[in-house]
């Protein structure tokens, strides 16, 4: 029996739930919860009307980051949420705090819902990205181009300087070279960036601040 979520389906997000499956990224098991759990460390989306049910190339590239670089005891930021993967993988992992925004009241209530029914501790909320007060271990930002566009800068603030690390996905390959440029040697902020992996079309860019970035 699938479980009533937060807010009313809209059409196609109720015939979407026949065709979503159970995925396994590393250690992570993330499976809608009308299915069998899997994997090591196992966690159930249910991503009602909002972008992230685990099995997404852009999340997945996220997720065997969450993975390797083991954030436990590391304060974390979600930006650009959905439906809580990423934030609920980080919390289950050891983080914390734990932090994640969107601007889609839709993705907040289902992202704390999916929250709830893992046990996890996190803040979710609408709070805007320019409002929020750092730094962060580690931001996740897994978004298109065009809100990476509008939220580089106020990401890097976000970013610890001793030695924070800044995960950008959502980018298709094509465009992997114009959205590192927006936060590569950007101002008076200087990230390195130490890891690029691909899945399918798509690109996630992990970058480290120094503790000498001003």
């Amino acid at each position: 029996m699938i479980p009533d979520g937060p807010t009313e389906l809209p059409d196609w997000a109720v015939s979407q739930r026949g065709h979503l499956q159970a995925s396994v990224v590393g250690r992570f098991g993330v499976n809608p919860p009308w299915c069998e759990p899997v994997g090591r460390i196992r966690f159930s989306i249910d991503p009602g009307p909002t972008f992230g049910h685990g099995g997404h190339p852009s999340t997945v590239l996220v997720l065997a980051e969450i993975d390797r670089l083991e954030p436990e005891g590391l304060s974390v930021l979600d930006v650009g949420c959905g439906s809580g993967v990423l934030a609920i993988a980080a919390a289950l992992v050891g983080a914390d705090p734990v932090i994640a925004i969107d601007t889609d009241p839709d993705a907040v209530a289902w992202a704390r819902y999916n929250a709830s029914a893992n046990s996890v501790d996190i803040d979710i909320s609408t709070t805007p990205v320019v409002e929020l007060e750092g730094p962060f271990d580690l931001v996740l930002a897994n978004v298109l181009p065009s809100v990476h566009e509008a939220i580089a800068q106020d990401v890097l603030r976000l970013v610890s300087r001793s030695g924070g690390t800044l995960v950008l996905s959502g980018i298709p390959e094509e465009r992997a070279d114009e959205v590192a440029g927006l936060y590569l040697e950007v101002g008076p902020v200087s990230l390195i960036a130490e890891h690029r992996t691909k899945f399918e079309d798509w690109t996630a860019i992990t970058c480290t601040r120094t503790s000498a970035s001003s």
